[in-house]
């Protein structure tokens, strides 16, 4: 799945976002530091926010380390994560698109990583290690000017992390490497950081529509890969990004409380693989000619 012009797939980086203007300007930074030689792009996904996301991403496109960086954006309802992906996907140019939270921030060879290991019919699991309230916050709050050098050598050290992070990382890669190669159970993948090859995704459909509260779209997702014997690249350790601590959403909380959430129909016994309100379906409503 490489371009024709280069031995590298091109990527496209899609970033989720709500209401976080402050993690999104700190995740475009990081992008900035990318060793990534290769063609690429940006498209932030917005589901909605009100807040400075707008000035965060005009500020970034005058970074000269930063590609194209394209905004697409729904309003926000409830939480339509899913339907924002694919909206976004349906602008995207890469032949392996990866996928961010604004609030994980890629190590400076990410995007080096999933390329390198980029195989046919694959998608690609990356790992996440969570950093302390203290240590996020001093960069959230401004009480440090951000430089990639002291951030990401921050990161890596221990005190930086919360407790078990790194370790939870290294389990979950090897026992996704033993699951796949058992073919038993599911690999771990966090919706976060992870990759899938464009042709991969276009045919099962993209993102299931049907997910519109929180949670279990990207498990979903990794549900029908399974399931269609799409190759599972497990990169937990090398691929890596880095969760900046956050409060809890309120709006989250309220909708776990009231039972709110998509559980039941993750748990559905017939899982297609080819999802029946994902891309196609929202390339219609949106007015795009099907392919």
């Amino acid at each position: 799945m490489k371009s024709a012009a280069t031995d590298q797939p091109s990527l496209s980086v899609i970033i989720a976002t709500y209401n976080r203007a402050d993690y999104l300007r700190i995740c475009l930074a990081c992008l900035a530091a990318q060793d990534f030689k290769g063609r690429w792009q940006i498209i932030v996904a917005d589901d909605g926010s009100t807040d400075d996301t707008p000035d965060v991403i005009a500020a970034a496109r005058k970074y000269p380390a930063l590609p194209d960086i394209g905004h697409i954006r729904q309003v926000h309802t409830v939480l339509r994560k899913a339907r924002i992906l694919n909206k976004a996907c349906l602008s995207a140019s890469g032949d392996m698109l990866v996928f961010l939270d604004c609030d994980c921030q890629p190590a400076p060879d990410l995007l080096s990583v999933y390329a390198l290991n980029a195989a046919d019919d694959a998608y690609y699991l990356g790992g996440v290690f969570f950093l302390t309230q203290t240590y996020s916050q001093s960069y959230l709050q401004g009480r440090r000017r951000f430089s990639h050098a002291q951030f990401f050598a921050g990161v890596n050290r221990r005190k930086n992390q919360t407790r078990g992070s790194a370790r939870k990382v290294f389990k979950r890669y090897w026992k996704s490497r033993l699951y796949t190669a058992l073919n038993v159970r599911k690999a771990k993948i966090w919706g976060g950081n992870f990759a899938v090859n464009w042709d991969v995704f276009e045919y099962i459909n993209g993102f299931d529509g049907n997910y519109v509260r929180f949670g279990q779209e990207d498990s979903d997702l990794r549900n029908r890969l399974l399931k269609g014997s799409y190759r599972a690249v497990c990169l937990h350790a090398k691929a890596r990004a880095y969760h900046l601590w956050h409060p809890l959403s309120q709006w989250r909380v309220d909708l776990a409380a009231a039972g709110l959430n998509d559980h039941q129909y993750y748990k559905r016994s017939d899982l297609d693989v080819v999802c029946k309100n994902g891309l196609k379906q929202l390339k219609g409503r949106l007015g795009q000619p099907a392919d």
